[in-house]
């Protein structure tokens, strides 16, 4: 009931900044105790920020960690949807020998080199969110790395997203994201990607995707995507958009995505109970799938089995304006 109430109060505060959206609907949606697509989309449309009066990084500055010699499309496209969706300034935190590749594809990312940890901590304060993993590889220096900048994250209480070979790294030590402060952590693993990890938590654990603690969920990517939480309240499934086409670099678009609304949701102020958080990571993360299921269909009617990440790119603007702002 405390959901209820709060959900409903939350979706009259949308209506002062949704003019088109109708009573009716807003109506309609309060009379639900779970997040059915309609209210969602009413709540993913509220949390786009005004550009007027704006100044740089209001928006988002948002640090994708990952990249590696074998590796270096993976953080670009993270990196690129995060700012062509929104973000002011994005930052790749990536190795010596990827670094001067990630720069020849865009000019307008930030590319680091890894830096020693004092230093990366101080990075690492500056950012709103941080996602780690595109393109990180396995190795295990790298492995140890990660665990390392968990703590700091930890420490500081940064939003993280964790895709890809950071998901490997969850898999290998599944503890060290457990019990993770608000405002959390936010996986998106495949298929193939969470049968791993839930293999390796204890079976007794059930649902396994609660193991981590309230502010730890998970995005289940797929022919249908479906958000976990350790309230079933703020579980959703999307089935529509999206095609059969899976060409690599899909999920570290929605990552990139995903990182940009998280940021713009926690700043919301959408909701300020006890429940805000997990409101929050359900809300961004369903607006990443839905923008990222949009991006493939469209891509998909213009070039087929043809399609590539890269084509997906190029859909950013007119999905953004009519799945958010018309």
């Amino acid at each position: 009931m405390l959901f209820k109430q709060s959900l409903i109060g939350v979706i009259l505060v949308c209506m002062n900044k949704l003019n088109s959206v109708s009573l009716l609907k807003v109506e309609q949606c309060s009379k639900t105790d779970t997040l059915n697509e309609e209210t969602l989309q009413i709540l993913s449309r509220s949390i786009i920020p005004e550009l007027e009066g704006k100044h740089k990084g209001e928006a988002g500055k948002i640090a994708v960690i990952g990249g590696s010699s074998e590796y270096t499309g993976a953080p670009y496209f993270s990196a690129i949807t995060a700012l062509k969706v929104g973000a002011d300034l994005v930052y790749v935190i990536t190795t010596k020998e990827a670094a001067p590749v990630i720069k020849s594809y865009s000019p307008d990312l930030i590319v680091i080199p890894y830096p020693l940890d004092s230093n990366l901590i101080e990075i690492l304060k500056r950012m709103h969110v941080i996602i780690i993993g595109p393109g990180l590889g396995r190795d295990p220096d790298v492995m140890d790395r990660f665990y390392s900048i968990i703590d700091m994250c930890r420490n500081l209480k940064k939003p993280l997203v964790i895709d890809a070979d950071g998901l490997y790294a969850v898999y290998k030590n599944i503890t060290v994201i457990k019990d993770y402060p608000s405002p959390g952590i936010i996986m998106t693993p495949n298929f193939i990607e969470a049968q791993r990890i839930k293999n390796a938590i204890p079976s007794e654990h059930i649902p396994w995707y609660s193991y981590w603690g309230d502010f730890v969920t998970v995005l289940l990517k797929g022919e249908m995507d479906q958000y976990k939480s350790g309230n079933a309240s703020f579980d959703w499934t999307i089935t529509k958009g999206g095609s059969g086409r899976r060409a690599g670099g899909q999920g570290d678009i929605l990552s990139g995505a995903l990182g940009t609304f998280f940021n713009w949701a926690l700043k919301s102020n959408i909701c300020d109970d006890k429940n805000s958080t997990m409101l929050i990571q359900s809300i961004s993360t369903y607006a990443a799938a839905k923008f990222t299921r949009e991006c493939n269909f469209k891509a998909y009617e213009k070039h087929g089995r043809s399609m590539l990440a890269s084509d997906m790119l190029q859909e950013i603007h007119s999905v953004f304006e009519s799945t958010f702002l018309e």
